[in-house]
């Protein structure tokens, strides 16, 4: 782990190492390069959920860094880029949301009764052909001029930083404060009876925490990488609360417009309630662990 002496006075916290245009660069051009990897992919053809995980994920550490990086980044000369990858994140969203309904709905289905598994398959054949249509509409938008643009534009920041002046190297307290308050703040307010809503932008908090600290994880250490992964812990929990929120939605839908499958959609539903009660019951058990003081690096 790497620390610079502290000026007399100085709050010691860690600071990072090397200078601010390598650490933005370093952090903005590998999430910038994952996502013009599966994004290539994506167009060719490929319907590999995990190609669409993936570039919704460097999409989502796109913005995240250019968020955490706010005392480094002129975020002003970014802010229409990002606000654009934004509607591009919810184009892969909404393919990706399927993506993992579907796979709930064939576990969910595999312990149905055998007299329910037709109708588990035509409920599954419906989100199949939803999905369809929606990696579609992706790709069409993803074919348009304005979205290699887009793709041009990231990369030219990545590799030409826009930084404020006078430029500093990130202070690893000034990058963690702010996203930890946020996530702090929301957690402390929760329990396990917030609505679903609630849980849902606590999980985005988390997420922004986890990707903050693996953005300085490079160039401050072992302590920066210990504890984005305890927040990935959190993420993770909270992400299975939202996938069974989600599942029920879609299977609640899937009742009122089809009555013939209502009883399988019920059968089918109530497992994925079952993934509610209990990841609400678990989250803050991690969440404890997580805010121990000693787990932070800055």
């Amino acid at each position: 782990m790497t620390m610079r002496a502290a000026r007399p006075g100085a709050p010691s916290h860690l600071r990072v190492a090397g200078d601010p245009t390598t650490i933005v660069t370093t952090t903005l051009v590998g999430a910038v390069e994952q996502l013009m990897l599966h994004d290539a992919a994506i167009r060719r053809g490929t319907s590999d959920p995990e190609a669409i995980h993936d570039a919704r994920v460097a999409v989502r550490r796109i913005r995240s860094h250019a968020a955490s990086l706010t005392s480094v980044l002129d975020v002003d000369a970014i802010a229409a880029p990002v606000e654009r990858l934004g509607t591009f994140a919810r184009a892969l969203g909404t393919v990706r949301d399927l993506d993992v309904f579907l796979e709930d709905l064939f576990a969910e289905s595999a312990k149905v009764p055998e007299a329910i598994r037709a109708d588990a398959a035509r409920i599954a054949s419906v989100v199949a052909l939803e999905r369809g249509a929606a990696i579609e509409r992706l790709r069409r938008s993803m074919d348009a001029p304005d979205h290699a643009q887009l793709l041009a534009t990231l990369m030219a920041i990545a590799v030409d930083p826009p930084l404020r002046r006078p430029a500093r190297a990130p202070d690893p307290a000034v990058v963690m404060e702010s996203v930890w308050k946020a996530l702090a703040r929301r957690a402390r307010a929760a329990d396990g009876s917030s609505p679903d809503p609630v849980l849902h932008a606590l999980r985005i908090r988390a997420k922004r925490v986890r990707y903050a600290a693996e953005a300085v994880a490079p160039f401050v250490g072992d302590r920066a990488a210990a504890f984005a992964r305890a927040a990935a812990r959190l993420q993770d929990v909270l992400g299975r609360h939202q996938d069974s929120v989600v599942a029920i939605d879609k299977l609640t839908a899937v009742a009122a417009a089809e009555p013939a499958l209502a009883f399988a959609a019920g059968w089918i539903g109530a497992g994925r309630e079952r993934v509610r009660v209990e990841t609400r019951a678990a989250w803050p058990d991690v969440w404890r662990s997580l805010a121990k003081k000693k787990r932070r690096f800055w």
